[in-house]
């Protein structure tokens, strides 16, 4: 990426926050969350563009925030599980919003993984229109943000099976 010599955005950072890439991404281990994320996206092709959605595209902060966030939530519905995860009871498909340069890697309209609406449903008190809304919000926007909140949805919905009786 080339710097941008005028700053026209909402994000007005201090010059001093301004950190060559490698540097500010040095945490990121893609192969950990790639094992991580398996047992969602068990196709590896699949996995490797949910991979590049999530953390190979958009800003840095969001690249960045998006793998400490699968990471964690990831190890954390892992934790007690011998193999693998239970099979997500119900789900919908998560419709592309893609850059044409994104879309050109993908035949099919939806990503490669379902948002589980379980969880939602509950959240949402049973009623289908409020069900309807959360999961337009949840999957709108950049896929980087799409992607990131269907596998945090996921995750959490794994969390909240293994603390129910």
């Amino acid at each position: 990426m080339h710097p941008k010599p005028h700053h026209h955005g909402h994000h007005h950072k201090p010059p001093h926050a301004s950190f060559a890439a490698s540097k500010v991404l040095d945490f990121v281990d893609e192969p950990r969350l790639d094992v991580l994320l398996a047992s969602l996206v068990p196709d590896a092709a699949d996995r490797a563009f949910v991979l590049r959605c999530v953390i190979g595209e958009g800003p840095l902060h969001h690249r960045g925030a998006n793998y400490i966030l699968l990471t964690l939530l990831a190890q954390a519905a892992q934790q007690g599980k011998s193999a693998g995860f239970p099979a997500m009871a119900g789900g919908v498909a998560v419709p592309m919003r893609l850059p044409p340069y994104l879309a050109e890697s993908v035949d099919e309209g939806n990503y490669p993984l379902q948002l589980p609406t379980g969880a939602l449903l509950a959240l949402a008190g049973g009623d289908q229109a409020r069900l309807a809304a959360m999961i337009d919000c949840l999957t709108d926007g950049p896929s980087q943000h799409a992607l990131a909140n269907v596998i945090m949805v996921a995750l959490i919905e794994r969390l909240l099976a293994k603390t129910q009786p």
